[in-house]
């Protein structure tokens, strides 16, 4: 089963909760800049640490910015 990150969810949830770009979100998560759109464009796997801290950033819960997809 893959796991990702439902890139447009999560630019929307963050646009919801005041962040204007991904630059602010990444301070907010103390993550690079190019770290966080990584992650978000789904080209690099995220660390449990990382997952949490956009969950509680965002406020929202996992279904709201995971997907799984059957291979």
């Amino acid at each position: 089963m893959k796991i990702s990150l439902r890139k447009y969810r999560i630019l929307e949830i963050a646009e919801t909760k005041g962040y204007k770009s991904l630059k602010e979100l990444s301070g907010e998560l103390e993550l690079h800049p190019t770290a966080l759109s990584q992650l978000v464009a789904n080209n690099t796997n995220f660390t449990k640490e990382t997952l949490e801290k956009l969950l509680t950033v965002l406020d929202c819960d996992l279904g709201d910015i995971v997907e799984t997809k059957k291979q």
